[in-house]
C-alpha cells in the first residue's frame, strides 16, 4: 500500500548495496499537535522495536507507534532492495533539555556562521553572549529568545538582517533550552544511509545531507508517508529524518 513509483534508470549500485533516487519531492511544515510537555525520565523506556539502536529512549507510549512505522519502513526496503530503506534505524530519542543542550545551541550558532561566509563574511557570534545563548531562551515568541535575539542583532558588525538570517538557519536545525522537543520523549531523529555523487554517506542528522536524503527512497517515503502513521517532521525540508508523533496528547 504505501509504495514509491521506481524507476531503474535511477537505481544506483555501491558495492553490495543499491539505491533507488527520485526527484526532489515537494516538502512541507506541520506544526500542528507538536509535543511540548517534557517527560517524566521515570516513564522512558528504551526502544527495542524494529530499527532499534538499542540506546534511544522514548515515551512508553510512542514505542509501539514507533514500532509500525519502522515495520513498514524497513519491510518495504527488503522489499524493494533498497539500502537507504534497509540501513534505518533510531538514532536518538529523548534528550534532557540541561546543559548540553545549551552548549550544543551555542556550538550550533558558530559553526552556521563559520559555514556560511557568503552571508556573514568574517563575522564572529559576540562572546559576552555565549552564557545567555546556552540558557533557558523558551519557544519562538518568548520574550527571553526575542531579548537575545534582539541582542545579537545590535552587537557590533551585526545588523538586525544578518541576525534574522541567523536564526532562521539556526532555529530549524537546533532548539534553545526551553523548546527542545527531544525532552518530550515523543521524538526521535532517524539515521539512515544515502547514494551522494558516487559516494555512500550515513547521514547522522546533519542538515547538509537533508537534500540528498530527500531523493533517498527513504526521504521520500518519510516525506509521503509518516503522516500514515501518525509522526511527521516540523518541516521536511529542513529535517526529513526528524519524527515527532502527533497524537501524544
Amino acid at each position: 500500500m504505501y509504495e514509491l513509483q521506481l524507476d531503474t534508470k535511477n537505481l544506483k549500485k555501491i558495492k553490495d548495496h543499491q539505491y533507488y533516487l527520485f526527484l526532489l519531492p515537494v516538502t512541507h511544515t506541520n506544526q500542528k499537535d507538536r509535543p511540548t510537555e517534557y517527560a517524566d525520565e521515570k516513564i522512558l523506556k528504551t526502544y527495542l522495536g524494529s530499527g532499534s539502536n538499542r540506546s534511544a529512549r522514548l515515551h512508553s507510549d510512542v514505542l509501539t507507534p514507533a514500532d509500525t512505522l519502522m515495520s513498514a519502513l524497513l519491510e518495504y526496503g527488503d522489499e524493494i532492495n533498497d539500502w537507504s530503506l534497509q540501513s534505518a534505524v533510531i538514532q536518538n530519542g529523548y534528550r534532557p533539555d540541561d546543559g548540553s543542550q545549551g552548549r550544543n545551541y551555542l556550538r550550533i550558532i558558530n559553526q552556521t556562521i563559520v559555514n556560511n561566509p557568503k552571508i556573514f563574511g568574517n563575522l564572529k557570534f559576540p562572546d559576552s553572549l555565549n552564557t545567555e545563548a546556552e540558557g533557558v531562551l523558551g519557544r519562538r515568541g518568548d520574550a527571553r529568545r526575542t531579548t537575545f535575539q534582539n541582542r545579537v542583532a545590535e552587537a557590533p558588525g551585526w545588523t538586525r538582517e544578518l541576525a534574522q538570517q541567523l536564526f532562521n538557519i539556526v532555529d530549524n536545525a537546533y532548539a534553545p533550552r526551553g523548546s527542545n522537543p527531544h525532552a518530550t520523549g515523543f521524538v526521535f531523529d532517524l539515521d539512515f544511509s544515502i547514494y551522494q555523487n558516487g559516494k555512500e554517506i550515513t547521514l547522522g542528522a546533519n542538515t547538509a545531507y537533508n537534500r540528498d536524503a530527500l531523493k533517498s527512497a527513504a526521504g521520500t517515503w518519510l516525506n509521503k508517508y509518516a503522516m500514515k502513521f501518525d509522526f511527521d517532521s516540523y518541516d521536511t525540508g529542513a529535517e526529513i529524518w526528524h519524527m515527532e508523533y502527533r497524537k501524544w496528547q
